[in-house]
């Protein structure tokens, strides 16, 4: 086939190039024309995708995420990889995307929406709490409040952010390919929590198969990744991110949907899979096979 590879991009640009440099390799092994398009010089908009049979989206957060990138290959009538254009949008708003899982009994961390300034002048809630954007991803300006951080340190800014009640526990990733669990993996990280540097950078991170969650918590897991993909609508894989609390009779806390989950080396669903027999050269064709029906 022809693939346009969507890469680059503004937001997330690095974790893009990342992706898309494996997937491009995977791509022309599995016998597949390629042309790699980095989106920040290119207008997409306008881009030919005459005699192209679909796109490969490798674009991480903003219009990649957000179903504009979506709502172009729908009006040139072409099929993309990832969810559709509604998905999209609802996942990549955390806060829209809380109030759709709490509706639907997925348990969630206490939140609010803030910004910068008025979190300076007053905690929004109990310390310690996460600030992080609200439609972005990668970890990027992920930030833990702890009893004596000084926010003094925190740039000023009147941009609303979610603010979210730290909740402790093993940081567990549960992947959703077809409407079916893949699987499920854990991140250990030296860190603080799993920050940029851990996921991309550091060689100290550690991915295991989960083992010291009860089988209740391990049910709850797969139960609600699938419920979260479902409900919001998500087509091929989805990366569905938790915390598992250390008492092994509380409910998961569902963080975060992820619509493009990264396909670097570094990257959880490329691991999840391989830990279930699945080399990267087979998930990308099931990807592509997904994005084809």
């Amino acid at each position: 086939m022809n693939i346009v590879l969507l890469s680059g991009g503004y937001t997330e640009r690095d974790v893009s190039l990342m992706s898309a440099k494996e997937v491009k390799s995977s791509l022309l092994r599995l016998g597949h024309k390629v042309i790699q398009v980095d989106i920040s010089e290119k207008d997409i908009c306008n881009y030919s995708l005459d005699n192209i049979d679909m796109v490969f989206n490798s674009l991480h957060g903003g219009i990649g995420e957000n179903g504009i990138i979506q709502s172009i290959c729908e009006l040139k009538n072409i099929p993309y990889t990832g969810s559709p254009v509604l998905a999209s949008a609802i996942a990549m708003n955390k806060v829209i995307a809380k109030k759709i899982f709490s509706s639907i009994n997925l348990n969630i961390a206490e939140s609010v929406v803030s910004n910068i300034n008025d979190i300076k002048k007053s905690d929004p809630i109990k310390r310690p709490y996460v600030i992080k954007p609200i439609d972005a991803g990668s970890s990027l300006g992920v930030n833990i409040i702890y009893k004596n951080t000084n926010l003094d340190i925190l740039p000023t800014s009147n941009k609303s952010i979610i603010v979210e009640s730290y909740v402790e526990g093993q940081e567990i990733a549960v992947a959703v390919m077809n409407n079916k669990v893949l699987g499920m993996i854990e991140i250990q990280y030296d860190e603080s929590f799993y920050n940029y540097d851990s996921k991309y950078k550091s060689n100290n991170t550690k991915y295991v198969i989960p083992e010291n969650i009860s089988s209740y918590q391990k049910n709850l897991l797969e139960n609600f990744a699938l419920a979260a993909h479902t409900t919001l609508g998500c087509k091929g894989v989805t990366r569905t991110d938790f915390i598992v609390p250390n008492d092994d009779t509380s409910s998961p806390t569902i963080l975060e949907i992820n619509t493009l989950p990264g396909l670097t080396k570094h990257s959880l669903v490329p691991k999840i899979a391989q830990n279930k027999g699945i080399n990267f050269d087979s998930l990308i064709s099931m990807i592509i096979e997904d994005a084809l029906i």
